[in-house]
């Protein structure tokens, strides 16, 4: 495999770039999901039971040791799965999909091999949250032990508790099937764990005594271009999203399987709410957008406007492309009346799109953007555009009650998938408990009113629609949710998507679960082999 840089750390509960082909291996989730399939298939856990609308109860997998012996235990998972919002609030945020635990009050480890969730409301989406890796076994001793000092995070009682972050993983972490062996500024390799527990009997993906594969190496490759060289030379195994326009340089090559996946990505572009609280200032961006003339050049095999939520959750998307283009039209003298109206509490006489390096296609995807911003509005607009970690550090930075930029551009909305949850695809993106905080500051306790006002509006419609477990009527519920978005233009906005995706992986590696890959399951799928003859 490749990725483009180092990791930044590897604690679950902290970051989640650059750094899944560790935790994915080197670690134990609760089980595994397939949305393609509706399928758990158990792993660290042996079973679940929501014993009411607010209890959920764990039945942890006996004689599971971490790699220095210690026992894997109720006490371990409790903390593992505690840690996490403890985390987010002594960090001021963290790279973690908080919905999933904030409605939690307590991790409670019942007795041995039983710990019990305890809810202060109910959500339908718990059993699939808790599939992500953010819910890794982390050995307490390692943190006790080797933990970073991270701040205070105080409990309800008062009490104040220091909270340490686990960034090196060092070995007794995790219980995972592999061992990290290497991890320096060439890439990462970690190796087969010889008393890693046997899955009896084993559920889908799983194998009986443990992975196929005895090795897997990460290599750091800075470009797309020297990786998709890597690839066609037979040095990958996993490549990754093709551009449809490069397919010819794939054909006749034996040796490498190019996939027709669901076009589920995203491209988003987040609005710093302490500049653009007022909504108007907001609307004048979704109006100065050429959506069009973004899918003539961008998406030229075919393009699709999106919805707050992905289409691939086909059950709860009930807005069409004609109901969209009700609120995403380009209108560059609407766009400018509003601006012109707008209140800023801090000046805006410049635009800056900031993103990752990478990705040739996000690039192209800033630049359209600053643009056609600076077209319909008359405005300067800069895009800047910085290293993977750094880009992630100052877009989830709150020291300031500005971002030091306008628009945080990311994704290409080509290949992507989905958990099935609809705050993972992408209602995280607009919510003031998640990113809506930490990056866009779209949340509750903004100093801007219009921000705090709308922070608590949608919060309470985000609510609404994780309770309710019948789909008909959530659908409903999540078409609300998506009408006041673009309404107001809340926080972020999706740009069209591909309808396209392609993806590349070698021809040699086997059952890798394609039709999942990209609804976070790559490469957790322990029944995958290499193909030799």
């Amino acid at each position: 495999m490749w990725k483009t840089e180092e990791d930044a750390g590897l604690d679950p509960g902290v970051f989640h770039v650059a750094n899944t082909e560790v935790l994915y291996s080197t670690l134990t989730q609760p089980y595994t999901y397939q949305p393609t399939k509706n399928l758990f298939a158990m792993d660290g856990m042996v079973g679940f039971e929501q014993v009411d609308p607010t209890t959920f109860v764990w039945s942890i997998r006996p004689g599971m040791k971490f790699h220095n012996g210690d026992a894997v235990d109720s006490e371990a998972v409790a903390f593992s799965f505690g840690r996490l919002e403890k985390l987010y609030r002594a960090l001021d945020g963290t790279h973690t999909t908080r919905t999933g635990f904030v409605f939690v009050d307590s991790f409670e480890p019942s007795d041995e091999l039983t710990v019990t969730e305890h809810w202060n409301r109910p959500n339908a989406d718990a059993p699939v949250y808790r599939a992500r890796h953010y819910y890794s076994f982390i050995n307490p001793r390692m943190v006790d032990e080797h933990g970073k000092f991270e701040g205070s995070y105080e409990h309800p009682d008062g009490t104040i508790e220091d909270i340490y972050s686990i960034q090196t993983l060092p070995p007794g972490s995790g219980s995972g099937p592999y061992t990290l062996t290497k991890r320096d500024t060439t890439g990462t390799r970690v190796e087969r764990w010889p008393d890693y527990h046997k899955h009896s009997p084993a559920d889908d993906g799983f194998v009986e005594d443990g992975p196929y594969i005895d090795a897997w190496e990460t290599r750091i490759i800075p470009d797309n271009v020297a990786a998709k060289a890597a690839f066609l030379a037979g040095d990958l195994d996993v490549y990754a999203g093709v551009d449809p326009l490069e397919l010819p340089e794939f054909d006749g090559q034996d040796h490498v399987k190019i996939v027709e996946l669901p076009a589920g990505g995203f491209a988003g572009q987040g609005m710093d709410g302490g500049k653009f609280h007022d909504k108007r200032s907001r609307q004048a961006l979704q109006k100065a957008f050429d959506y069009e003339g973004f899918i003539a050049a961008i998406r030229p095999l075919g393009g699709a406007y999106a919805a707050p939520i992905s289409d691939l959750l086909a059950a709860y998307q009930k807005l069409g492309q004609e109901d969209l283009k009700q609120w995403l039209r380009y209108d560059p003298q609407e766009a400018r009346q509003l601006w012109a109206a707008a209140d800023f509490e801090v000046p805006v006489d410049k635009i800056k799109v900031f993103q990752s390096t990478g990705d040739p296609l996000m690039h192209e995807i800033s630049d359209f953007m600053a643009q056609t911003l600076a077209k319909a509005l008359d405005i300067e607009t800069e895009v800047e555009a910085v290293d993977v970690n750094t880009w992630a550090a100052r877009a989830v930075n709150r020291d300031e009650p500005v971002k030091d930029w306008e628009i945080l551009s990311y994704g290409t909305g080509t290949s992507g998938g989905t958990t099935g949850v609809p705050n993972d695809t992408h209602l995280i993106h607009y919510d003031p408990r998640a990113y809506g905080f930490n990056a866009f500051n779209h949340y509750a306790e903004s100093p801007r009113k219009e921000i705090a006002e709308g922070s608590v509006t949608i919060s309470e419609m985000l609510n609404a629609q994780e309770a309710e477990t019948d789909i008909e009527a959530r659908a409903e519920l999540l078409t609300e949710v998506q009408r006041w978005i673009l309404d107001n233009h809340w926080c972020n906005w999706k740009l069209p998507n591909s309808t396209v995706s392609y993806y590349g992986f070698s021809a040699r590696l086997q059952d890798q679960g394609i039709a999942d890959w990209l609804n976070f399951y790559d490469r957790r799928r322990e029944s995958m082999w290499l193909d030799q003859s």
